[in-house]
């Protein structure tokens, strides 16, 4: 079914535009609510001044979204909440939480649906979320869950999520001297053994003892006095 919309549907259609939709969600949803009206010829000469007169809303609701998004830009959501074991929350954060603590920075009220959250916050931690402003205006918001019982205190606690101090690298580690002193020390013992076993002095032949030698020796000596 063929109709022009009179107000912006997100999602459907903006103010002025002609769209054919199922005809179901014509009859039961956009028609009732005054939302659009059946393309007749009376209608459709209506569309054009329409567009222009949500063009100009458009342009309206962006200039304001500009002037929101600088009270945003650089600023954290903290919100503390009551925390069990391992950080798990008792309950959840929704969009309609951070809509209401983003109204409140903002100092206007803001409608939960623009909060554009993909599921409920469960655990502490920094979350961005973004927010739609205005159609064209969808700024990422940092959203800091802490404990709201936090010894620190809240504000201090959602700091150290922000910024997590960084880690000190290890120190390097030297071998200790004694272990130095221990490997020359077997290095020259090792040079020394090598030593010996090269020098031929003192090595008796294959099969014969030190003490036979000597032995043979002195029967030699006594045979030629005889």
């Amino acid at each position: 079914m063929k109709v022009v919309f009179l107000e912006t549907v997100e999602g459907s259609g903006d103010m002025g535009e002609v769209k054919t939709v199922a005809p179901g969600y014509a009859r039961n949803y956009l028609l009732p609510r005054g939302l659009a009206a059946p393309a007749t010829p009376h209608v459709l000469k209506r569309a054009e001044r329409l567009r222009e007169l949500e063009e100009e809303r458009q342009r309206a609701q962006d200039e304001h979204a500009r002037e929101l998004l600088g009270k945003l830009e650089g600023k954290a959501l903290v919100i503390g909440v009551r925390v069990g074991e391992q950080g798990r929350l008792y309950g959840s954060v929704t969009n309609a939480d951070i809509a209401e603590k983003a109204g409140a920075n903002l100092g206007e009220e803001l409608d939960r649906r623009v909060i554009l959250l993909p599921e409920a916050i469960r655990s502490v931690g920094v979350y961005p979320v973004p927010i739609r402003l205005s159609r064209h205006v969808v700024p990422e918001v940092p959203v800091v869950v802490v404990d709201a019982e936090a010894p620190e205190g809240v504000e201090a606690a959602a700091e150290a999520l922000l910024n997590p101090p960084e880690e000190l690298a290890p120190p390097e580690v030297e071998a200790p001297a004694a272990e130095l002193d221990t490997e020359d020390t077997d290095a020259a013992a090792s040079e020394e053994a090598s030593s010996e076993d090269s020098d031929p002095a003192g090595v008796s032949e294959p099969g014969t003892s030190s003490t036979d030698s000597d032995a043979s020796t002195d029967a030699s000596e006594e045979g030629a006095r005889q």
